[in-house]
């Protein structure tokens, strides 16, 4: 565990900052978000930071979640880093404990990490199938159960499950991701459920094709040399069928978890909210 920010090792924000701060939306609050290195978990990341929240950055890459944390700093806010692998509960045991260690609490929980492995149906191998399971459904299941026994005890939390539109449709080349994510939507209304008599929220985000590393590296099978043209068609691709003609920011869902996160969302559990420019309209 490493923290940053006022109190910690490198400097803190100064006294006009923190006055600017008390006054954010998530000021006093703590949100925990998982796979916060990069791409929609970073851009959720900074948005809660820019709102004043206390961070729990949690992801497997130590060293870009400590990237993470540093822009955090910069605006004047805390964070905690987790090396965290979803799939091993004693290190989600670590990240929780270590963040009421550091913040006494933990309101909302973004569970973002995730991977995606593009196989043929035919091709796939139970190894493919296990860890895209395990990461993506399994590692919400894991990381909510632990962060919603602290929730309980307070009568109050927030947690936002990201899936996606392909856990609504399906998609070619994705049938192990596609089980994974249509597993979170339907999870996450069963802890809706028996989760509001507590307090506690319960919801889904489904991106859409989001400009992220992760989506550029699975269309051009992981590689980067020599394959711009082929990347740049596939995205065209996806393009083409977005009657908004163009990928999501990853800042255009970091916004609707926020929305679900604040006081306006106090009324809306077990729902799933589709942010892909209208490619999915089910």
């Amino acid at each position: 565990m490493i923290f940053y920010g006022a109190g910690g090792k490198n400097s803190g924000p100064k006294i006009q900052k923190q006055e600017r701060r008390d006054q954010m939306m998530f000021s006093g609050r703590t949100a925990m978000v998982t796979g916060a290195a990069q791409g929609i978990g970073k851009a959720i990341a900074l948005a809660f930071a820019r709102e004043g929240a206390n961070l729990v950055l949690a992801d497997k890459n130590l060293k870009k979640v400590q990237e993470t944390a540093a822009e955090i700093e910069g605006l004047g806010g805390k964070s905690l880093c987790s090396s965290t692998d979803v799939t091993v509960p004693g290190q989600i045991k670590g990240m929780v404990d270590g963040a009421m260690a550091a913040f006494g609490k933990i309101d909302i929980l973004v569970n973002n990490a995730g991977i995606l492995r593009a196989v043929p149906f035919l091709n796939a191998t139970e190894e493919d199938w296990d860890l895209t399971l395990d990461v993506n459904l399994k590692g919400v299941f894991l990381c909510s159960q632990a962060v919603a026994h602290k929730m309980v005890a307070r009568k109050s939390g927030r947690i936002i499950n990201v899936a996606s539109n392909a856990g609504k449709v399906p998609r070619v080349n994705n049938a192990a991701y596609c089980a994974s994510k249509a597993g979170v939507i339907l999870l996450t209304k069963v802890m809706a459920l028996e989760l509001a008599k507590h307090g506690i929220t319960a919801n889904a985000l489904c991106p859409g094709a989001t400009e992220t590393e992760l989506l550029v590296k699975t269309q051009s099978g992981g590689l980067s040399q020599g394959l711009e043209g082929i990347i740049r068609g596939s995205l065209d691709t996806f393009r083409a069928g977005i009657p908004m003609g163009r990928l999501a920011k990853p800042e255009e869902q970091a916004s609707m978890v926020l929305f679900l996160s604040s006081e306006a969302a106090n009324h809306i559990t077990g729902q799933t909210f589709i942010v892909d420019g209208g490619q999915t309209m089910v």
